[in-house]
């Protein structure tokens, strides 16, 4: 999946250069600014980026967000507040939900944040193919715009990672909770011999083993059973 951030009419510097350090912080690499109203390579906008100024330097610029949206195969919309449209409200995701739907895909996934004074209008949001509300406080549900882009991109960094990792399959689970069991039932010291194979059962049904872990797990397991004759 490549990620692109899409501000729509940014308002204020500093937070063009957070989002531009943000953006690298998760692996990500593409700036796309839509009628910027705020100079995003001024000194300030360079402070706040950091080591990221290169995205600053090779921020793409559209004159409608149309015209960026033609470049990507999907976009998603962020707002603060669901709106009163019906259905706005039954496609709203959490960021998470957006991860998992676009995690091991090549898609090109514009996310569209708005303006940092009133966000995107309702005509810009269904230009979009998804709504992303961030679950917040009802006291305070408006998020600033740099710390919206972190939460989405940290989710789908933190998707892409686990999706990278060689998951241990049925059978190599199988092999290790049955050492763990022959183990276990020559063990005199366990009285509830039962009860702790459940538990060794549904702890490793429960978690992500990779099968590194489940290797060494098993090698371990079958030292000591072999001890044990």
């Amino acid at each position: 999946m490549r990620a692109i951030v899409v501000l729509v009419e940014p308002e204020y510097e500093e937070n063009i250069g957070l989002i531009a350090r943000v953006i690298k912080n998760f692996g990500f690499s593409d700036l796309w600014l839509v009628k910027p109203k705020a100079d995003f390579r001024s000194e300030r906008a360079i402070s706040r980026a950091m080591h990221a100024r290169d995205l600053l330097e090779s921020a793409k610029l559209f004159s409608s967000l149309e015209n960026a949206l033609a470049n990507v195969d999907f976009s998603a919309a962020t707002t603060a507040i669901a709106s009163k449209d019906k259905k706005i409200i039954r496609n709203a995701i959490t960021p998470k939900q957006l991860a998992e739907n676009f995690k091991g895909t090549k898609a090109k996934l514009g996310i569209v944040f708005g303006r940092e004074s009133s966000g995107l209008t309702n005509k810009e949001a269904e230009l979009c193919d998804f709504i992303v509300n961030i679950p917040s406080s009802r006291n305070y549900r408006t998020l600033n715009v740099s710390h919206a882009v972190a939460i989405i991109l940290y989710e789908l960094f933190v998707c892409t990672q686990r999706s990278r990792l060689i998951v241990a399959d049925s059978n190599t689970k199988h092999i290790m909770i049955k050492l763990f069991a022959e183990l276990a039932n020559k063990l005199t010291v366990i009285r509830n011999k039962r009860a702790t194979i459940a538990s060794f059962r549904h702890l490793v049904s429960r978690a992500p083993v990779t099968k590194r872990e489940a290797n060494a797990i098993i090698a371990v397991l079958s030292e000591l059973s072999k001890r044990l004759k």
